[in-house]
């Protein structure tokens, strides 16, 4: 990397650390979970100390809270707006969705959060990113369907995979192509997982994946998604193609994007006309710099806080 990177990615670093450094941090363990070196969550306060409302976000699979800050300024930047923010790093953030164990620990943090900071009259909006939003979307279903979780006000999630029926023929077909181990490995885990929590497969049992998956483009009933209609949703993606195909030899059925036009789409023809979907071009970069459309930085920090301004006054 030349000298004026490194001085530029050091530079953003600094200005994350100091910007982390002066907001109210703490880390915040649920009675929901026992193994506090795998289970907390790290909550960013407001500087003013009066709360406008408050975020649950989601980060993405294996990302821990720090991770996040160090992807993205808009923990740091909603803060500074009034929010208080809630990052969850639960199991190591390693849970490919959201089974009915792990819907109720997610549904006592929330509860418990919402005690100790005093936020019964609060609105909440849910974010994640990745498997991140994965679990921020299906968080939301369920608890606008449920008496016995918070309310959620508005939903984003940024590049969240959302139909597992799509995701595993994906890999089924990514271990027809691929010779090296690596799609076998994804693919074996994949189903293992799937086996565990719910003794089937997408493409073993598609119509069960009905309500297990945020969404679900072959259920013409549209039925994980119901509780939505009224919500206001933003969903961000970056369908960059060329960069997907040439790098990664990925093609349009791989991307997440096709999950997130879709359930936008099927939103709006459902009557919410609060259901947004943001595509952006060339934004998609890491921290260290590197190009990649499947990233936290696809998401408009501005934008957000605005439609959070809006969604949660």
């Amino acid at each position: 990397m030349p000298d004026f990177k490194r001085l530029l990615l050091a530079l953003c670093l600094l200005l994350t650390f100091q910007m982390a450094s002066a907001q109210k941090m703490e880390r915040f363990y649920s009675s929901a979970y026992s193994d506090t070196a795998s289970n907390y969550t790290l909550i960013v306060k407001p500087e003013s100390g009066n709360v406008n409302g408050w975020l649950l976000l989601f980060p993405g699979f294996g990302e821990t809270p720090s991770d996040v800050l160090k992807e993205t300024d808009f923990p740091m930047k909603a803060a500074q707006a009034g929010y208080l923010v809630t990052l969850p790093y639960i199991s190591n953030n390693t849970a490919l969705l959201l089974s009915e164990a792990r819907q109720k620990q997610l549904v006592q943090l929330v509860q418990d959060v919402q005690k100790k900071y005093k936020l019964q009259n609060r609105k909440l909006a849910v974010g994640g990113f990745s498997m991140g939003g994965t679990t921020a979307v299906k968080f939301t279903e369920h608890s606008l369907a449920s008496a016995t979780t918070p309310n959620v006000s508005a939903l984003f999630a940024v590049d969240p995979l959302l139909d597992l029926e799509r995701f595993e023929r994906t890999v089924l077909k990514a271990v027809q192509r691929e010779k090296s181990q690596g799609p076998r490995q994804m693919l074996q885990m994949l189903q293992h997982m799937l086996q565990k929590d719910f003794a089937a497969t997408p493409v073993q049992a598609p119509e069960k994946y009905y309500t297990i998956s945020p969404y679900a483009y072959s259920d013409t009933a549209n039925t994980a998604i119901q509780p939505l209609k009224q919500l206001p949703v933003l969903l961000y993606s970056e369908p960059d193609v060329a960069n997907q195909f040439n790098t990664n030899h990925r093609d349009l059925y791989d991307l997440n994007a096709a999950d997130c036009t879709a359930m936008i789409t099927d939103l709006q023809s459902m009557g919410n006309q609060q259901a947004q979907l943001i595509l952006t071009s060339d934004k998609g970069r890491r921290a260290d710099g590197s190009v990649n459309p499947h990233s936290w930085s696809i998401l408009d920090v501005n934008t957000t806080l605005d439609w959070l301004q809006q969604h949660l006054k």
